[in-house]
């Protein structure tokens, strides 16, 4: 319907969306008719046939496949349609195409076949030929798009199906009963894109209540393009390319949500010290989180997952420092295990795409470590004994708490002059040497709009009669300044530099700082006790165009303190993170 009043008369949709329809390979050639509500469109099929043939067979072959075509379903028409990136970009196609005259190739046998195939606009096709009928379509995108959609252990499965009718020649037969999931479930399989998301919809929401505070359609037209160029879909998804694993593109979405909020900032809000506390379910699954907005700060904390922080982000800087994903097992993972192994086939042919198997670098397998928990900040562990570095960054460690990622009551949410507090309480168990120690956990959290200043105060008591209970208190940041080791990004301990992707552990620390001279602000970070300060870079391994690589996603800073509380007695700590902008 959105088409037709736009005055488009046609379309091009992948062939999937038909076959989803109940249409078989016969079907796929020409044009058919949809509408809604009256409103008609006509849709070509893109055959998959050719999107996965050029440019990666030879000529021949693709005059070969019409000829066929033209026997099997008579004189017809075959729609192509791709992406761009094939003849060159995409790796070794270059060459393929250029150096090794593909391109020459398949023009030059197009013009001696021009009696067997006829190149043809779409408008001329519709003017010549009659639609094949009439035909309404799922909602739905290319078939690949819906297997990466999937679920990891769903898309295996899925695999395993796809190849055994393959085999046995069933696949053609058998497309219209078979598909994947839905372009929405990458909310569910990444919960990175879904907080985007909802971002995205936190601050569309946001600007529509600023818009009625400004006559200007200046200012209007400046916030809505930041918040469109916020809503661009690469960093919200992820299937053969990097996508969502690409920190610089997720960081763009951010950037422009922020700078769009920070337009309607000030609009909302004329003095410069306002401070808003705004509960209620972000992320839109029945859950209770708490978003602290000051004109400097946006901070969410989430009580349903440990009383954890999801976001922090530095409006002076437009920039969410806690932009980090965690580590989940892929599909794909498998073909890494498979090439390490020397299971992979080998081939000199030039492959699609979809097809190929590229290490970007060595070792990579090594680097498939799985997080048993999202990568958010405020996270507290409990440790029978202290983990090293090398157990943080391999999760090769056991939890005797039962706190980081459990539901926590909220106990109040109070503004008070310059700072807002949020203070949220759980009962939970802590267990050493086979024996429960019921604690109480209290986390308290102050945003300060004078000075951007976040603090989280705990406080841990003993609800034991008569057991002490000794552990390692642990507290978790996960922090991104985008880049692994420029010069222009690392954090100071104790006034030596290491870079962003640096590993290592360091005794008796009580600040430590994180420095980006690129968007010029600083992260300072102090504890109220020393620590031992634990840090290793979060990486994923993810595909792209170019084969397999690995990708820095942050930083994990780690504080352990060796405690010991007293039957009925208490133990507090203090954690401040202040946020500057760089002169």
């Amino acid at each position: 319907g959105i088409l037709a009043d736009a005055g488009i008369e046609y379309t091009l949709v992948d062939d999937t969306h038909f076959h989803y329809a109940g249409l078989t390979e016969k079907d796929m050639y020409g044009y058919w008719v949809t509408e809604r509500h009256g409103k008609a469109v006509a849709v070509f099929p893109i055959d998959k046939q050719l999107r996965y043939s050029i440019p990666f067979k030879k000529p021949e072959e693709m005059l070969e496949y019409w000829r066929r075509v033209a026997e099997k379903y008579g004189t017809t028409g075959v729609t192509y349609g791709d992406d761009g990136e094939k003849f060159g970009v995409w790796p070794d196609t270059h060459q393929w195409v250029y150096g090794k005259k593909w391109l020459d190739n398949f023009l030059t046998m197009l013009t001696k076949n021009h009696e067997t195939v006829e190149t043809i606009t779409f408008s001329e096709y519709i003017d010549r030929f009659p639609p094949r009928g009439r035909v309404y379509l799922p909602m739905a995108s290319y078939e690949e798009m819906m297997h990466w959609t999937l679920p990891t252990d769903a898309a295996r499965d899925y695999s395993e199906i796809i190849k055994k009718l393959k085999d046995e020649n069933r696949l053609n037969g058998m497309k219209r009963f078979l598909r994947g999931g839905i372009w929405d479930n990458f909310f569910v399989k990444y919960t990175e894109s879904n907080h985007l998301h909802k971002k995205m919809l936190y601050i569309s929401n946001r600007v529509e209540n600023s818009v009625v505070k400004t006559r200007s359609e200046k200012i209007k037209e400046s916030m809505r393009r930041e918040l469109y160029k916020g809503q661009c879909n690469c960093p919200y998804w992820h299937g053969l390319f990097g996508g969502l694993y690409l920190s610089h593109l997720r960081h763009a979405c951010y950037f422009h949500l922020i700078e769009s909020g920070r337009i309607a900032d000030r609009l909302l809000h004329k003095n410069s010290g306002w401070i808003e506390i705004n509960s209620g379910d972000f992320s839109k699954n029945f859950g209770k989180e708490a978003a602290v907005e000051t004109a400097d700060l946006f901070v969410l904390v989430d009580s349903r997952y440990g009383a954890s922080v999801t976001e922090i982000d530095y409006k002076p800087a437009s920039f969410n420092i806690s932009n980090v994903i965690t580590r989940r097992p892929e599909e794909y993972h498998q073909k890494i295990i498979e090439a390490v192994s020397g299971e992979g086939e080998k081939s000199g042919e030039i492959k699609s795409i979809h097809d190929r198997v590229s290490m970007k670098e060595e070792a990579l397998d090594k680097k498939l470590v799985f997080d048993r928990y999202l990568r958010r900040s405020f996270l507290d562990h409990m440790f029978e004994s202290r983990p090293s570095v090398d157990d943080l960054q391999n999760g090769s460690f056991g939890e005797s708490g039962d706190f980081i990622i459990a539901p926590y009551e909220i106990s109040s949410m109070k503004k008070k002059k310059s700072t807002a507090s949020l203070v949220f309480r759980r009962n939970g168990e802590l267990k050493v040497n086979d024996r429960f120690i019921p604690l109480e956990m209290k986390k308290k959290y102050s945003i300060d709009s004078k000075k951007p200043r976040l603090s989280c105060e705990y406080r841990i008591r003993n609800l034991s009669g008569d057991t002490a209970a000794q552990i390692f208190f642990g507290v978790e940041w996960n922090f991104t300044l985008l880049a692994p080791d420029a010069p222009d990004r690392y954090v100071t301990i104790r006034k030596e530099r290491h870079k962003m992707n640096s590993k290592g552990e360091t005794e008796g620390v009580k600040k430590w700082t994180l420095t980006d001279e690129f968007f010029r602000f600083s992260v300072e970070m102090a504890s109220s006790r020393p620590v031992a300060l634990l840090r290793f870079p979060v990486e994923t391994v993810s595909q792209s165009e170019g084969g397999f690589e690995s990708n820095y996603q942050g930083s994990s800073f780690a504080a352990l303190t060796e405690i010991s509380i007293p039957p009925g007695k208490s133990y507090s700590h203090k954690y401040t993170i202040t946020l500057k902008t760089l002169t």
